[in-house]
């Protein structure tokens, strides 16, 4: 017999149990239950959009696609073991690019429909330059996810719900959360840095180096926030959250000055559970 264990973090390079211990993966779309999508970037398109490429026809598995400015690069990373995806934007101010799904679900206080989301990616360098990781209604899933010049909120002002790193400081992801265009709310900042990770694990976020970021909710009235597997933050859902609008899981990156940015992402997962 089995046993779950939710507070297994699991292998560095594989989806968290802590986060999907309890989420049925493919049977949510099999047995109609809900979406569940997995982009490993197996044989993903690469090449120099305008010049080999069109954004508006480019898919990846799980249902993803693509927003971004011309004349971002997409590369497959060398030496690693199944897909890498590396997006690269060019040095033009505020060039952007990002993966998002289409929308899976509202997160409603007590409706029982669970979520879970995780991703794992590296910043291909320390700069100035946003990225965020999680959670957005579906008028905010593009390329302009993060803000202009990656200051301020760091976001776009629509609802979502993840990890933003901003030119507030470089080299940290900070928990957040927005209700349409009201003020972020923060959770919990540095948290690759939080006290819920054994000392040996902390880390400052720093280029060419892995980390995995997940979001769970129960379906009843808490969400989870987990880095690298480790449970660092949960909040209640209550009226600051948007509980009206459908969110799509997304990974994006924007340029601050006018100089090149990557990030490459090694995979992305979500599921949505509508019913049991």
């Amino acid at each position: 017999m089995s046993v779950v264990n939710f507070s297994q973090i699991g292998e560095a390079n594989k989806p968290s149990p802590s986060v999907w211990a309890d989420c049925p993966n493919t049977l949510l779309e099999d047995l109609g239950m809900g979406y569940f999508g997995h982009a490993e970037f197996l044989a993903a398109p690469t090449g120099v959009l305008a010049a080999t490429l069109d954004a508006t026809m480019i898919e990846f598995e799980g249902g993803f696609k693509l927003s971004a400015d011309t004349d971002t690069v997409l590369a497959m990373k060398a030496a690693e073991v199944g897909g890498y995806l590396d997006l690269e934007v060019d040095g033009d101010d505020n060039d952007a690019a990002a993966l998002y799904s289409q929308p899976i679900g509202k997160i409603i206080k007590g409706s029982g429909h669970k979520l879970w989301f995780e991703a794992r990616l590296e910043l291909g360098a320390i700069g100035d330059q946003g990225v965020f990781v999680g959670l957005v209604e579906e008028a905010g899933a593009t390329l302009d996810v993060v803000a202009d010049d990656a200051g301020a909120d760091g976001v776009v002002t629509k609802s979502l719900i993840g990890f933003v790193c901003d030119n507030g400081d470089t080299n940290a992801f900070d928990i957040i959360y927005r209700k349409d265009a009201v003020a972020v709310v923060s959770v919990l900042t540095d948290c690759t840095n939080s006290v819920a990770i054994p000392l040996a694990e902390r880390l400052a976020v720093t280029a060419n180096t892995e980390v995995k970021l997940g979001i769970r909710y129960d379906g009843r009235d808490r969400i989870y926030f987990y880095v690298n597997g480790y449970k660092v933050a949960s909040k209640e859902i209550d009226s600051t959250f948007d509980q009206t609008k459908d969110m799509c899981a997304i990974v994006g990156i924007k340029t601050g000055a006018a100089a090149a940015q990557s990030i490459a992402v090694d995979w992305i997962r979500y599921g949505f559970q509508t019913r049991s």
